[in-house]
């Protein structure tokens, strides 16, 4: 009997230092898929630059300014405790914006309306604000997907 709790207890220990360690898209994840955040600049040509600052509460992901077209994108594995957040702030011209770019396995942010069977986020960066792409639940014979305005500019 008590090989079988010191069993239990080693497999629990193991499970509450999981999320410390370094478990990169090279070596695959434990017990969690492995997702993507992408963010792609479509802001029109001939406009200030995009710059882009995103991060974790662990990781610095970038602090860089994007070109027309070009995808900044990580991959990371999802915490044993699914708490993992991911967040970006903007600059553009005169505008700025603080987002949550990933707060949610099922559905990219906790405010998502529809459900993301990808795993990964793909936002867009627009004229008239942020864009996520959604799964369309309305037609089930037909995948498709589509992109919702989730946030503006301030």
């Amino acid at each position: 009997m008590a090989l079988y709790f010191n069993n239990i207890f080693f497999f629990l220990l193991l499970l509450l230092i999981t999320p410390n360690l370094d478990l990169s898209l090279a070596k695959g994840c434990f017990l969690s898929p492995i997702y993507q955040v992408h963010i792609i600049n479509k802001l029109p040509s001939n406009t200030p630059q995009l710059q882009v600052h995103c991060a974790s509460k662990d990781d610095e992901i970038a602090n860089d300014y994007l070109d027309i077209d070009e995808d900044l994108h990580w991959s990371f594995c999802e915490s044993f405790f699914e708490n993992t957040l991911y967040f970006c702030h903007f600059w553009w011209g005169s505008m700025n914006k603080s987002i949550t770019v990933f707060d949610d396995a099922g559905s990219c942010v906790h405010h998502g309306l529809y459900a993301n069977y990808l795993n990964y986020c793909k936002w867009e960066v627009r004229q008239d604000g942020f864009y996520l792409e959604m799964y369309n639940t309305t037609d089930i014979k037909n995948t498709s997907y589509f992109m919702y305005h989730n946030n503006y500019w301030s």
